[in-house]
């Protein structure tokens, strides 16, 4: 029995992805709330010039930094917060903005009344002037100042690896990946005139490494595997 997937010498050529085709990936969660991610790679060089000649003895080579953006959909709430529902982080135990990690308890991204009113209490209590009583605490080498939280702000997220995994009709696949993402900045904004609500992400990462072709396995219909491109 054939395969199925069309194999002329016109589907062996050159393919191409379109985001419609494209899936991102951050760790192994697949977020479809992505409208758009760009990225830009700068690095540091310059001339070097000494005296009895115009032009430069030398090109420096320095840092390298990687950089970009990444636009997201707001539904019914925040772009990410399936995502950051799974994440944890180091929180200080005084800190408002955190909501333990238990089970029990509410996340960040689900504040009931009793938790902002829980908020509202511990703000108060940073605001008042001395410091926290350690006393009873054990030694320094002892004290348990942080606990696992969820985070409530994008910036909060411990570094992640994202991966752009692409497959088309065709049956062609590609794939790129950008690895230890740290978001910095968030922004968004709604209007009576908008339809849909965005949210602006930017941030840094350590490597990326750019889009190479995967190979795809099927299964045809008697249940043998079959992988493009040949």
């Amino acid at each position: 029995m054939g395969s199925g997937i069309d194999t002329s010498s016109y589907t062996k050529t050159y393919s191409v992805h379109t985001g419609t085709d494209i899936f991102a990936v951050f760790n192994d969660s697949i977020i479809t709330t992505m409208q758009g991610i760009s990225y830009s790679i700068t690095r540091q060089k310059a001339p070097i010039y000494t005296m009895g000649s115009p032009d430069p003895r030398a090109i420096a080579r320095s840092k390298r930094g990687i950089a970009g953006s990444m636009i997201m959909t707001t539904f019914d709430r925040h772009c990410l917060s399936g995502f950051m529902q799974m994440s944890t982080f180091a929180a200080k135990n005084n800190s408002i903005e955190t909501t333990s990690a238990n089970p029990n308890m509410q996340t960040s991204l689900g504040v009931t009344p009793t938790d902002a009113d829980l908020l509202a209490t511990n703000a108060t209590q940073i605001r008042e002037p001395g410091a926290t009583n350690l006393s009873g605490m054990g030694n320094a080498s002892t004290l348990n100042l942080s606990e696992a939280a969820a985070p409530l702000f994008a910036d909060q997220l411990l570094p992640y690896d994202s991966t752009l995994a692409a497959a088309n009709e065709y049956g062609q696949g590609s794939m790129m990946r950008i690895f230890a993402i740290e978001i910095l900045n968030e922004g968004s904004g709604i209007s009576i005139d908008d339809t849909s609500n965005e949210v602006q992400m930017t941030y840094i990462a350590r490597l990326i490494t750019p889009w190479i072709q995967q190979k795809i396995t099927f299964t045809n219909l008697n249940g043998s595997p079959y992988v493009l491109p040949k």
